[in-house]
């Protein structure tokens, strides 16, 4: 594996856990002194805003989010990127069958909880239509798993 520098969070609607986990990630990123380029996408356009729980996690954390713009997965998005770390296995699956013309695509996406190599239970559900609590448990796992993630894209990087 080459450095890490560009990492792309990946889930259905980009509206929930992929924005949620893109902002985590810079936030880490800033406060470890990391040079690395985050972005999230989805499948499809469901919306055109971070949901409204997801905002309130991230404001709980001070972190902003204004500039947030939902993308739709594509060719030239995947292309560029070092890691593509989805948010359910058939996000990967998907992202592998599509797009398995793009050089290293089966090399560079995992799950998010797969990349961090936990090998049960390695998806992260969609928290849309589940409870506050539900909801906020998910975003506490994605904030875990995005931290565990950047520790690991150091140590990458580091051994590179």
């Amino acid at each position: 594996m080459n450095k890490i520098k560009r990492i792309l969070f990946v889930c259905m609607g980009n509206t929930a856990r992929s924005p949620a986990a893109e902002y985590l990630a810079r936030y880490y990123a800033k406060e470890l002194n990391m040079d690395l380029d985050c972005d999230s996408c989805g499948f499809f356009n469901a919306f055109n805003y971070i949901q409204p729980e997801s905002r309130q996690y991230l404001d709980s954390k001070g972190i902003k989010h204004s500039d947030f713009i939902p993308k739709i997965i594509n060719r030239n998005l995947l292309e560029k990127q070092d890691l593509i770390l989805t948010m359910e296995s058939t996000h990967s699956l998907d992202i592998k069958r599509d797009f398995n013309n793009i050089r290293d695509i089966e090399k560079k996406t995992f799950t998010l909880r797969e990349f961090n190599g936990e090998t049960q239970n390695i998806d992260i559900i969609d928290p849309y239509y589940t409870s506050d609590e539900t909801y906020r448990k998910i975003m506490k796992i994605i904030d875990n798993q995005v931290k565990q993630a950047l520790k690991k894209i150091i140590q990458i990087n580091n051994s590179i």
